[in-house]
């Protein structure tokens, strides 16, 4: 038989199966479903958390360093040299007393407040943005040892923020991949269990097509594209129920936390159909291939 007979017997072989173990069928469909709703479920809040930390993050790896009224300009443009020439700094920005004291004037919470005041009493500021957080904490020991940084209060740092970030986001991943395993095992026996009972419905057909010297992949192949059928639609189904409800969960979230930076991703979205919809294949392909593998061995 040429591959291209062999494929198009396979796939017609799968289909008719699919559909005569109607009841199975549905039913690990209906449960993969769910499960892969799970886990486009945490790949969405994973992502969300993602997107919430990296906008603190580019907020807390700016680093401001206060400069002392008494410190002349060209110690200033010294230290912002040696900053720069670091290879964990993006950028150094100097803003004047007066540019400073402007910006915070700029918010009207702040008006009353600086109309009480007489004079310029904010001092003069070197922002600087690092390549990372952990970069943060070196360049903020530097600025600490710096003659002309402010002694009352040098930098803006705050360590214990950081910490407790990387910290959370380390948690996130490992519990985000754990969940994920445990699907995983899930959905390899359902549809483990479903190719077994297509199997024992189809015992005798296969006993006769070993005794006429059909090759194991002749034989597998069916069950291997049913897998991938069941898991592509059960892929479909849960990435239909992720999506009716992703955007609602977005504004509804924006509406009531409007402080947290939480938007829909449109990219994210076609990112995660892919992905879900390749779980879903790859799941029901080794599914199958491992539910047969006993039994269709020659």
């Amino acid at each position: 038989m040429t591959p291209f007979r062999h494929l198009r017997f396979a796939l017609s072989t799968a289909w008719q199966s699919f559909f005569r173990n109607a009841t199975v069928t549905v039913t690990a469909v209906v449960s993969i479903s769910l499960i892969l709703v799970l886990g486009g479920i945490n790949l969405l809040v994973g992502q969300s958390l993602n997107q919430v930390l990296n906008s603190y993050r580019q907020q807390v790896s700016v680093l401001t360093i206060s400069v002392a009224d008494n410190t002349p300009m060209s110690s200033v443009l010294d230290f912002e040299a040696r900053l720069r020439a670091r290879h964990d700094v993006e950028s150094v920005t100097y803003q004047s007393k007066d540019q400073v004291l402007a910006q915070l004037a700029s918010n009207p919470q702040n008006q009353a407040l600086l109309q009480q005041v007489q004079g310029n009493p904010v001092p003069a500021r070197i922002q600087v943005q690092a390549t990372s957080l952990q970069a943060v904490e070196q360049i903020n020991t530097v600025a600490r040892q710096w003659p002309g940084a402010d002694p009352q209060d040098p930098t803006d740092y705050q360590g214990g923020f950081i910490s407790n970030m990387l910290r959370l986001s380390d948690w996130l991943t490992f519990a985000g991949l754990g969940l994920l395993a445990v699907l995983v095992v899930i959905s390899v026996v359902i549809v483990m269990n479903t190719i077994r009972t297509a199997v024992y419905h189809r015992r005798r057909e296969i006993e006769v097509m070993k005794l006429v010297g059909a090759t194991e992949w002749f034989v597998r192949g069916p069950f291997v594209l049913e897998g991938i059928l069941t898991g592509i639609l059960a892929a479909g189904l849960a990435l239909g129920v992720v999506m009716i409800g992703y955007h609602p969960f977005v504004n509804r979230f924006q509406s009531a936390l409007f402080f947290v930076p939480l938007t829909y991703d449109p990219h994210f979205v076609t990112v995660l159909g892919l992905y879900l919809l390749a779980a879903g294949a790859m799941l029901g392909a080794l599914g199958s291939y491992i539910g047969v593998r006993r039994y269709v061995r020659v």
